[in-house]
């Protein structure tokens, strides 16, 4: 039960934007390429597939869905890539436990098409349960990638 209000809770955060209440672990809002303690890197990708490692490091719960964007680089400056087909996501909350791993992936081409050469990132979002207060926060990742 408990699980599962933290899966709810962390939800209702991720989609309604973050407000002052949500500084409590100390992680900061902005796009960011790693932390101590969250990282996702890059493990297979062509220009039609991806696949990452997510790696928790905390004691806290990371909660994370399906959904994410892809960013582009160009004259230094990072752009989000429109997508050429509509995007769906599976509404699904995942929880990686404290100090664990995992492996997600997705087929970019079922959104994006296929990546012509350049600079990209994956941005994912993810949000930090501490389990005994129920305290959480919003952390997005980017993890860069070029084609």
């Amino acid at each position: 039960m408990k699980k599962i209000f933290a899966i709810m809770l962390a939800a209702v955060f991720l989609f309604s934007g973050c407000g002052a209440g949500n500084k409590s672990l100390g992680i900061s809002e902005e796009i960011i390429t790693d932390t101590e303690i969250l990282k996702m890197d890059i493990t297979d990708f062509t220009n039609e597939k991806i696949a990452v490692e997510i790696k928790n490091e905390s004691k806290y719960e990371a909660g994370y869905g399906e959904s994410y964007s892809i960013e582009f680089k160009k004259d230094g400056e990072w752009h989000i890539l429109s997508p050429e087909k509509e995007a769906s996501f599976i509404e699904v909350a995942y929880i990686l436990e404290k100090e664990s791993s995992c492996t997600w992936g997705d087929n970019l081409s079922r959104i994006y098409g296929k990546l012509p050469e350049g600079e990209y990132r994956l941005i994912k979002q993810f949000t930090l349960i501490e389990p005994k207060t129920g305290s959480v926060e919003a952390v997005t990742l980017a993890a860069e990638f070029s084609i």
